[in-house]
């Protein structure tokens, strides 16, 4: 029973929660600790399908209604959000994703009507180096190891936890094996290990095994999505509706971004979107959170929409895609390109095929947001033998990093790249931006 009842111990609510922690000098020792520890569990009533969690009658995951503010790692969703079972929607809380002019009047404007329903399944991270640090917490300063891909989200996490000045922590990251979006933070296991070397006065060293990384380390929701768009006969849209539904496991976060709202223009616009607790691990930010599974569903709609009018799904996009930004610049560029060397105009009509094996060519679109982080600061130090290195506390998730700032201080000096020293990946260089967006 959970401590919601009053009583002594928490509730675990998904296989792979931390229950305990154990340091030892070896790895054998620590193994073997381990076996010994002997955890006695009720089982409680519990769901962990989607569409089983979405009934009614379906045991609830947490008592009441949750709130869940975004961390580092992503999750999370708007604050004061209707919360009914283990549904917690719509969420129309994102920037730009407030419903638009009337739904019904658009559909019944439309010459064609698309309507389909998307399922997209869980997706687990398998970065080459899993999810991890080493804490060294000996006297009043905190040094991490991390395999992350923010140092400053780890230092300032950890900072609010063990309530300690940032001054005293000291995050680095030398190389991180893979980064995906939910290396962001501290994370439990990041916690743990920090608690337990500073009980221990000693290192301590905590990797997630593979099996530890793929249950609890975070992952990118399903969806479940029904929709509906309306258009012209020349391909003009009348109406956008979309309905999604999944499961970040015990966590928000679950929705389809904001695609739908961003790529093409329409004058009567909705997005309902809900997260639906499961007992399942939680989600965490998984490159683009969100908008692959709405891509996925729009474009696969947007092509049945030019199948139903006989445009060319090339043509179809010219025509809508239009809003007044940059990005919509370079989407017609590269589709120019695109089309040109792909060979988009000799490809084989729609379904030649008659068997269940269909070749052929397609093409889609995506979008997402950059980030620019404005502290940004680099140290240039010019040696007395006229070496020169750069340093910044940003990290390398295998994008070049290093490789960029070399050639940018080089370019100023009129040097090679290969002649500039670059420092990254440590908190007590200037402020650097995370690896993401």
């Amino acid at each position: 029973p959970g401590a919601e009842a009053g009583n002594k111990y928490p509730t675990v609510r998904f296989a792979g929660q931390t229950v305990a922690a154990i340091a030892a000098e070896t790895q054998r020792i620590a193994d073997e600790a381990a076996k010994l520890v002997k955890v006695e569990y009720e089982r409680l009533p519990h769901v962990t399908d989607l569409d089983a969690a979405m009934d009614g009658e379906a045991p609830l995951v947490f008592p009441g209604p949750v709130e869940q503010p975004s961390t580092a790692g992503g999750g999370g969703a708007p604050e004061g959000l209707p919360q009914k079972g283990n549904m917690r929607g719509p969420n129309f809380g994102m920037p730009g994703m407030t419903p638009t002019g009337d739904i019904d009047k658009g559909l019944a404007e439309a010459d064609v009507t698309v309507e389909a329903e998307y399922r997209t399944q869980v997706q687990t991270h398998v970065p080459m180096e899993t999810h991890g640090v080493v804490a060294d917490w000996r006297d009043d300063g905190l040094t991490i190891y991390a395999s992350t891909q923010h140092t400053h989200s780890v230092r300032d996490e950890a900072a609010e936890y063990f309530d300690l000045p940032k001054s005293k922590i000291r995050v680095i990251s030398d190389f991180t094996g893979g980064g995906f979006g939910a290396k962001y933070g501290i994370n439990n296991f990041g916690l743990v290990a920090i608690h337990l070397s500073q009980k221990a006065g000693a290192p301590v060293r905590l990797m997630l095994d593979r099996r530890e990384e793929h249950i609890s380390a975070g992952n990118r929701p399903n969806s479940l999505q029904r929709v509906r768009i309306g258009a012209k006969q020349d391909g003009t849209l009348t109406a956008i509706d979309v309905i999604s539904w999944g499961t970040g496991g015990i966590a928000g976060g679950a929705g389809i971004g904001f695609c739908y709202n961003a790529l093409y223009p329409c004058p009567n616009m909705r997005t309902e979107q809900y997260d639906v607790f499961t007992n399942a691990g939680p989600c965490a930010a998984f490159r683009a959170p969100g908008q692959v599974q709405g891509i996925f569903s729009l474009e696969q709609t947007m092509d049945e929409l030019a199948d139903r009018l006989q445009l060319d799904p090339l043509i179809l996009r010219e025509r809508i895609d239009t809003k007044p930004t940059d990005d919509m610049l370079a989407r017609a560029h590269e589709r120019r390109i695109g089309a040109e060397r792909f060979g988009w105009g000799r490809r084989r009509p729609p379904n030649s095929d008659a068997g269940p094996v269909k070749r052929g060519m397609g093409m889609a679109q995506a979008q997402w947001v950059y980030v620019v982080s404005p502290p940004t600061t680099v140290e240039v130090r010019v040696a007395d033998d006229g070496s020169v290195s750069v340093y910044n506390s940003t990290q390398d998730i295998g994008t070049g990093t290093r490789t960029v700032l070399a050639q940018v201080v080089a370019e100023e000096f009129g040097l090679n790249a290969e002649d500039i020293g670059v420092y990254i990946g440590d908190t007590r260089f200037p402020w650097g931006p995370p690896s993401g967006g």
